[in-house]
């Protein structure tokens, strides 16, 4: 059999959940191999997936967007989508003071005669 893969896979066995529909649906897995570039899962019903979800594992505490490459009866072949996976929103406190902070920073740096206040 001819292995097509560009980074070698290492074997694991992690659980991990899949998760789809605007964070509403969530759906566990087993992770039975990995390389930077994706992984294969094993999930029952793995044909009813969407073609990109996220993927999160909580031993590692990670999260990644992940496309469906390939498909068989209950396992699920993944790469690492290249877009990253959104972050919960910043606070409005936060933002407003990030703003302040940043009007503030601009404002020094003109003070210094800083040619590019950005």
């Amino acid at each position: 059999m001819l292995d097509r893969r560009r980074e070698q896979r290492t074997r694991t066995y992690l659980g991990g959940r899949i998760v789809t529909d605007h964070r509403l649906t969530s759906i566990n897995c087993l992770i039975r191999n990995t390389s930077g570039a994706g992984a294969k899962l094993v999930v029952a019903n793995g044909a009813l997936l969407p073609d990109e979800f996220d993927l999160q594992i909580p031993k590692n505490e990670t999260e990644f967007r992940v496309r469906a490459r390939w498909r068989r009866s209950e396992e699920v072949g993944v790469e690492v989508a290249p877009a990253p996976v959104a972050t919960a929103p910043i606070a409005l406190d936060m933002a407003r003071r990030l703003k302040l902070l940043e009007a503030e920073n601009a404002t020094l740096k003109k003070r210094l005669g800083d040619p590019d206040p950005a």
